[in-house]
């Protein structure tokens, strides 16, 4: 089971008729001209998903600031993340984080994060000692890892191979997160993923899709409820 991330109407309209979604607003397209424009009615179509619970988290939404100008629109990121954790909270869904260059940022909200369900960190950027101080700052935290594994990402191998493993989940991001030489990701490249990652943890495929399962069901738990 997957969770696809939609962030238009469009997006939305296409991809729920597969498999469960989630909707946000990202950080890449935040910029004065959309917050002038387009946020209001993408933040009021989002409460309307929440309200007919049509979504099962809110995602990916977060920072990016990866280039100058995506960090030149860092107070509207701010204010396009802090209306959607508000959202989390209110409704009692997930969050899906989307963190680039600036996994810092988002140590500034544990006290928030803490009332939210669960965080799910979509291809966690950052190191072991940083996914292990934001376990300890009280965060309900899964971290997901994609190909970068099959890079051989120091600390993307470091976090799988050391994490509990009630706290990992997998992804391909399909059709991005490509490998050299390569121009889309297929969804079914999910089993090279757990193929690495039952090789760094030394269990079997078998065993690891088991806890895998159980921790969706646990992140994405009001879903199941």
């Amino acid at each position: 089971m997957a969770v696809s991330s939609c962030h238009s109407k469009e997006d939305f309209d296409f991809l729920t008729g597969e498999s469960l979604a989630s909707f946000g607003i990202h950080p890449q397209a935040v910029n004065s001209s959309y917050m002038e424009k387009d946020f209001s009615s993408d933040l009021a179509y989002l409460e309307s998903l929440l309200e007919s619970k049509k979504i099962v988290a809110i995602g990916e939404c977060g920072f990016d600031f990866f280039t100058p100008d995506f960090k030149s629109t860092a107070r509207e990121q701010e204010i396009a993340f802090e209306s959607q954790l508000d959202l989390a909270q209110k409704y009692k869904l997930p969050l899906v984080l989307h963190l680039r260059k600036s996994i810092e940022k988002i140590f500034t909200y544990s006290r928030e994060l803490k009332k939210v369900p669960a965080v799910i960190f979509h291809s966690f950027p950052g190191t072991l000692r940083e996914a292990e101080s934001l376990k300890n700052h009280g965060l309900n935290a899964f971290f997901s890892f994609g190909k970068p594994l099959l890079n051989g990402k120091k600390s993307a191998i470091d976090c799988v191979k050391n994490l509990p493993v009630e706290n990992l989940l997998f992804e391909t991001d399909a059709p991005y997160q490509t490998l050299k030489d390569e121009e889309f990701t297929s969804p079914q490249e999910i089993e090279r993923v757990y193929r690495a990652a039952s090789e760094i943890r030394g269990i079997s495929m078998e065993e690891l899709a088991a806890v895998i399962e159980e921790n969706f069901t646990r992140a994405f738990q009001s879903y199941f409820a």
